[in-house]
C-alpha cells in the first residue's frame, strides 16, 4: 500500500518534545541577551554637506572662458575617504582616543554616502562615544569641505597664480615684441622705397605714354606724306595742309601742350610750299619721331630691372613688417586677455560663497545604535526556535529510520529474548504501515 505523509505524527513529534524547543530558543535568547549586554555601545552622528551651482559667473574677456559643466558629484564620497582626508584628520582623532593610530582604523569609523539628491553628502561617523562621535563627525564635514573648494572652487589660490605666471611672461613677451617693432622702425625702408618704386612707375608709365603717342604721330605723319605724294607737282601745298604739318611738327617736339598764338600773313606759308621740301620735312619729321622711339624703349628696357628689384625689397620690408606687427599684435592680445584673466580670478577667489558648503554640523547622539538588546534578543530565540523543531524533526526521523531497520531483521522470541523481560518495541512506522 502506498505510504502517505501523516501530520500528525509530526504534531504529536513537536508536542511531546515542546520543552526542548521552548528551552532551546529561551536559552539562545538568554545568550544573545548577554552578549549584547557585554558589548560597548555604538553612537551615531551624521554631518550633511551640500554641493551648489554657481548663480554668476564672471567672464571680462570671452576669449578665455571656463569650461564648467558640473563638479563630477559621484566622486564626492571617495574623496571624502580619501588618505589624504584622513591623515588630516588622525592627529586629533587620535588624541581623542590613542588606540586608533591608523588610516585603516579611522576609515572603518567613518563612512560617505548620497543623500537622497546627489548633490548631498551625508557624513557619518559610528564611534563609542557620543561626544567625540559628533566631534569626529564635524571634523571631518569641515576638512572635506575645505578640501572639496580647494579642489573644485579653487578657493586655495592656485589657479590665480597660475595665471599671474602667464601673465608675467606674457609681459616678458610683449616688451620683446615691442623692441623688435622698435628696431624695425629704426632701419626701415618701406617708405623709401615705395615712393621711389612709385616715381619709377610713373617714369615707366610717361615712356609708355610717349610711345604711344609716338606711333600715332608717326601714323600721322606717314598719312600726311602719302597724301601729298599722291598730289601732283603743278598744284601748290594747300592751306590745310601747310597747317596739318604745322600741328604735326608742334606734336612732335611737344609745344602741343601749350597753347599758342600767332599772327599769319597770308604772303607768307605757313611751312615750305615746295612740295619736294614738304616731303623731305616729313621724311625727316618721321625719322626723328623714330628715333624717339627707340630712345623710349632702351628707358623702358632699363626701367624694368630696377622697378623689379625695388619690388623685391619692398616685399621683403613689408613681409617682415607683417610677421613683425603680427607678433606684437599676439602678444599685445594674451597680455590683455590674461590681465583680465587675472582680474576674474582675483574676483573670483575673494568670493566667499564657495561651491561646497556644510548644510549642517551634528550634535552629540542621545541613544546608541548598537548593540541593540531586544532585536538581538528576539531574533536569537527566533533563530532558536527554529533550529530546535529542526533538530527534534531529526531525532525523530533518526529513531524512526533505525526502528524500521530493527524491524526488519529475522529474529524470533526463542533465538533473541528480550532483556529483562522488556517486549520488543516496534516503530511508529511500522505501525502506521499496518494500521493503513
Amino acid at each position: 500500500m502506498e505510504e502517505e505523509l501523516d501530520i500528525r505524527y509530526y504534531i504529536d513529534v513537536l508536542r511531546s518534545n515542546w520543552y526542548w524547543i521552548i528551552g532551546g530558543a529561551l536559552i539562545a535568547g538568554l545568550v544573545a541577551f548577554g552578549i549584547s549586554s557585554a558589548l560597548s555601545p555604538s553612537y551615531e552622528a551624521t554631518s550633511l554637506v551640500v554641493v551648489t551651482q554657481p548663480t554668476e559667473i564672471v567672464e571680462l574677456d570671452s576669449r578665455i572662458r571656463s569650461v564648467d559643466d558640473g563638479e563630477p558629484i559621484t566622486v564626492f564620497p571617495e574623496i571624502a575617504l580619501s588618505d589624504e582626508l584622513i591623515l588630516a584628520m588622525l592627529p586629533e582623532i587620535n588624541e581623542m582616543d590613542p588606540e586608533i593610530q591608523s588610516v585603516e582604523d579611522v576609515r572603518g569609523l567613518l563612512k560617505a554616502a548620497s543623500g537622497a539628491d546627489p548633490s548631498l553628502l551625508r557624513l557619518t561617523v559610528t564611534y563609542n562615544d557620543p561626544e567625540k562621535t559628533s566631534e569626529i563627525a564635524n571634523l571631518w564635514a569641515n576638512l572635506f569641505v575645505a578640501q572639496a573648494n580647494q579642489v573644485y572652487g579653487n578657493i586655495g589660490g592656485e589657479q590665480l597664480a597660475f595665471y599671474e605666471q602667464q601673465v608675467n611672461e606674457a609681459a616678458n613677451e610683449l616688451d620683446s615684441a615691442e623692441q623688435a617693432l622698435l628696431e624695425l622702425q629704426a632701419r626701415n625702408r618701406t617708405s623709401i622705397l615705395a615712393n621711389q618704386l612709385s616715381s619709377l612707375n610713373g617714369l615707366q608709365s610717361d615712356y609708355l605714354n610717349e610711345q604711344r603717342q609716338i606711333t600715332l604721330l608717326s601714323q600721322d605723319v606717314q598719312a600726311l606724306r602719302d597724301q601729298l605724294a599722291q598730289q601732283s607737282n603743278d598744284v601748290g601745298i594747300t592751306f590745310a595742309d601747310q597747317l596739318v604739318s604745322l600741328s604735326l611738327q608742334a606734336k612732335a617736339y611737344g609745344v602741343e601742350a601749350t597753347p599758342i598764338q600767332f599772327q599769319w600773313d597770308s604772303a607768307d606759308g605757313l611751312v615750305a610750299s615746295d612740295r619736294s621740301e614738304q616731303l623731305a620735312f616729313l621724311d625727316d619729321l618721321g625719322e626723328t619721331l623714330n628715333t624717339r622711339m627707340i630712345q623710349a624703349e632702351e628707358a623702358l628696357t632699363e626701367l624694368e630691372p630696377q622697378i623689379l628689384m625695388l619690388q623685391a625689397e619692398k616685399q621683403m620690408g613689408d613681409t617682415e613688417i607683417s610677421q613683425v606687427y603680427r607678433d606684437y599684435s599676439l602678444a599685445e592680445e594674451t597680455y590683455t586677455a590674461l590681465t583680465r584673466r587675472v582680474e576674474e580670478e582675483r574676483i573670483t577667489s575673494q568670493n566667499v560663497n564657495s561651491r561646497v558648503k556644510l548644510v549642517s554640523e551634528t550634535t552629540p547622539p542621545d541613544k546608541p545604535v548598537s548593540p541593540r538588546r531586544l532585536t538581538n534578543t528576539v531574533l536569537a530565540m527566533v533563530v532558536g526556535l527554529m533550529v530546535g523543531v529542526g533538530v527534534v524533526f531529526l531525532i525523530a526521523w533518526y529513531n524512526d529510520l533505525y526502528e524500521t531497520e530493527s524491524d526488519h531483521q529475522p529474529q524470533t522470541q526463542s533465538d533473541h529474548p528480550p532483556k529483562n523481560g522488556t517486549p520488543v518495541k516496534t516503530s511508529r512506522y511500522a505501525e502506521r504501515s499496518e494500521s493503513s
